[in-house]
């Protein structure tokens, strides 16, 4: 997979507008299914994490962000009705909340996802290289 490619970036374009217009559609049926659907999205991006699936962590990012966005749309006042430090409050909340859902939440994720992983397997063993001594000892028929 490469990011570089326009179609990945569209990809995630999509899965992100997506997961927004589900996130709204979730804010009008109730809290309840907002909890569930994010719920989904963490639970894949831990999933995904663990399982070092690189594009279905990159999707669950793309729809973390769309959630994110929803809920700035959601909780966002009309800015127009408000003064001009209000207005930049409102902004530095909106701000916040995505860089929470941008960078914190998916950090958070992905160290719960870091500790919850097993171990790394042990490397094989590997056998030592002669020492000096045994060198010398060995004749041409060994």
């Amino acid at each position: 997979m490469n990011l570089k490619s326009v179609g990945w970036v569209l990809v995630l374009l999509c899965a992100a507008l997506v997961f927004f217009v589900a996130a709204t559609m979730s804010w009008i049926a109730g809290l309840g299914w907002v909890l569930g659907l994010l719920c989904c999205v963490w639970g894949v991006f831990l999933l995904a994490d663990l399982k070092r699936w690189v594009a279905l962590r990159y999707l669950a990012w793309a729809a973390n962000v769309g959630f994110g966005i929803s809920v700035v749309r959601w909780f966002d006042v009309p800015s127009e009705t408000v003064s001009g430090l209000a207005r930049l409050a409102l902004l530095s909340a909106d701000a916040l909340c995505l860089g929470f859902f941008v960078l914190v939440g998916p950090g958070l994720l992905g160290w719960t996802a870091q500790k919850l992983r097993p171990p790394p397997e042990p490397a094989l063993p590997v056998e030592q290289p002669a020492c000096a001594e045994r060198l010398r000892r060995w004749g041409p028929k060994d």
